[in-house]
């Protein structure tokens, strides 16, 4: 092949798309690819997701095929079916997968990661834990990103007004759900929340 012609290959090659399904076979090779089964929680069943790196996703659906196509539009890849469900602890000194949060959504995510079973803290505990004082709104928004609920616990995260706040697993009333499973009674929360003991409050 002369040189001519090789410049003419290639300008071919332009026109060339690689399957749509490529990607996806080369995240499964080096195994990013992500499982997923349904998972029992005081919610009920969920569905989570996890890969080499980590957890990376539960989230409460009718369906797989709903979870599938709400994973897909989040995180622009396709779980797999995992044959054998769940790896039995899962979540239990857990990695995490969180390449879908920013650098500060992270800090915020395993702060309340910290919060023991039982416990709750304020937006405002974990800005300041986290060395930013002033964004507890911004908090607020990134546990509500929380794409691990449960696993991740922002659900132990309340506001400082005594309001039990937003949850990424299905609004307040989960929350509210979730923590009445933990032993946490929403008077307790309140009474928190108006006493401003954030650092060690245990609520019984």
């Amino acid at each position: 092949m002369n040189h001519r012609e090789l410049l003419t290959s290639l300008r071919e090659l332009g026109d060339v798309r690689a399957p749509t399904t490529l990607l996806e076979n080369v995240i499964d090779a080096v195994g990013l690819g992500d499982q997923y089964a349904e998972l029992t929680t005081p919610l009920g069943p969920v569905f989570v997701a996890w890969n080499r790196l980590g957890v990376s996703a539960v989230m409460k659906t009718a369906t797989p095929q709903e979870f599938e196509t709400r994973f897909k539009e989040r995180f622009l890849r396709t779980p797999r079916p995992a044959p054998g469900g769940p790896p039995p602890n899962l979540g239990v000194g857990e990695k995490f997968d969180l390449r879908s949060v920013t650098e500060f959504e992270r800090a915020v995510l395993l702060k309340a990661r910290e919060i023991p079973k039982g416990e709750v803290r304020t937006y405002g505990w974990i800005a300041d834990q986290i060395g930013h004082p002033a964004a507890v709104r911004a908090v607020g928004s990134a546990l509500r990103k929380n794409p691990v609920p449960v696993l991740i616990p922002c659900h132990r995260v309340v506001r400082s007004d005594g309001h039990i706040g937003d949850y990424a697993l299905g609004g307040s009333a989960n929350k509210r759900a979730i923590l009445a499973a933990e032993g946490v009674r929403p008077e307790a929360v309140a009474r928190f929340a108006r006493e401003s003991r954030p650092t060690r409050a245990k609520v019984v």
